[in-house]
């Protein structure tokens, strides 16, 4: 046998070997992803995150979750370079990640990471063309993963993508953050009892947490508070059945008025002239125009507190118009955790409510 044909005969063993590598590493049981859901990952050089690349993806991405008393950003980062990655396999087993590159730096670790992800067609046409400045992909290195990759041919074109796609990746995020949100807040099952109630009396089919409990119930003013009580916060929700008359019900000045209402009738401390207002004064209001289940809805955010004593906390009020029935549902949602991180606790509370949907067959909405 010739040395060209035993030569031929080693480079396809080696082909075959490779191939065969792959198709294992392919094969392989990924694990689960692991992490907090409002958590992501940033992977990319030093350089990158020290310049004003990073300072504009910390911009949008750590700017203030609407509204708390004390700011808290819309998602928590975490950086690391892809050397950081190699050497610690436990980083690449986290739920989120952001990859960030310069495409022109070709010799960045970042970088031929995305060629290799991406591939080199759709690389060569995102350098040349730069028409393409994001891409998506999932369970890179355990099953349940999001990766989001957002490059350019600069710094300028890098923050340019960052804050093109912003809005998409943060939305993208949130969805995939949902299945843990929803079993952080039914870990103890559903109140079937309270759930079953909110629909029969105010014809609104919410799934009720089985922590919460009745507060106070006023059926005069067709009023009902839901509290959870943890040994770290109080959790609330309150619901009422009001008529709706006019459009002046869907106004910020109305929800204060109806909202501190409750307040000095419901909410009070040992001083009896310590009740729960909003803080209109120091802190602004939001207020956002939706539909939940279809049905026209004002949502206001803000933040509560009491007169006398120092004690507050983030609140959203929901005005939801059920035309047919000539009804406005009033639903308000409000946290008292003192010295701890509140963001989570008010996206439980909202998922919850908007969650629901209107069923219009309550003895009350007919």
């Amino acid at each position: 046998m010739s040395q060209k044909i035993i030569l031929y005969i080693l480079i396809i063993c080696a082909c075959l070997i490779s191939c065969n590598n792959e198709i294992t590493q392919q094969l392989e049981p990924k694990g689960v992803a692991l992490g907090k859901m409002n958590e992501i990952v940033v992977v990319c050089d030093d350089e990158i995150w020290e310049s004003m690349v990073g300072d504009t993806f910390r911009y949008y991405f750590q700017s203030a979750y609407p509204i708390l008393p004390i700011p808290e950003p819309l998602f928590d980062l975490r950086h690391f370079t892809v050397e950081e990655l190699e050497a610690q396999p436990l980083r690449k087993e986290l739920r989120t990640y952001t990859i960030l590159a310069n495409l022109a730096d070709e010799n960045s670790p970042t970088t031929k990471m995305i060629i290799k992800d991406l591939g080199d067609e759709k690389y060569y046409n995102a350098k040349t063309k730069g028409k393409i400045t994001s891409s998506v992909g999932k369970d890179k290195w355990a099953r349940g993963q999001i990766v989001f990759y957002v490059f350019g041919n600069s710094h300028d074109k890098m923050a340019e993508s960052i804050k093109k796609h912003f809005s998409a990746i943060a939305r993208r995020v949130n969805q995939h953050d949902e299945k843990q949100l929803k079993s952080n807040i039914y870990v103890d099952r559903i109140n079937k009892g309270l759930s079953s109630k909110i629909k029969e009396e105010y014809g609104l089919s919410i799934e009720v947490p089985g922590e919460y409990q009745i507060a106070s119930e006023d059926k005069t003013n067709k009023l009902l508070w839901l509290r959870k009580d943890t040994k770290e916060a109080i959790l609330n929700m309150v619901f009422q059945s009001l008529d709706y008359t006019n459009q002046n019900q869907l106004t910020k000045e109305y929800m204060i008025q109806r909202r501190n209402l409750f307040g000095s009738k419901y909410v009070s401390s040992d001083d009896e002239n310590d009740v729960m207002v909003v803080n209109k004064d120091d802190l602004p209001i939001f207020d956002y125009t939706l539909e939940l289940d279809g049905k026209y809805t004002k949502e206001f955010r803000g933040v509560w507190e009491m007169t006398n004593s120092f004690a507050g906390g983030p609140f959203n009020t929901y005005l939801i118009v059920d035309e047919d029935q000539q009804k406005l549902i009033y639903i308000d949602v409000f946290v008292l955790a003192p010295g701890k991180d509140k963001r989570n606790m008010m996206m439980q509370l909202d998922y919850i409510i908007k969650s629901g949907k209107l069923t219009g067959s309550s003895s009350e909405l007919q």
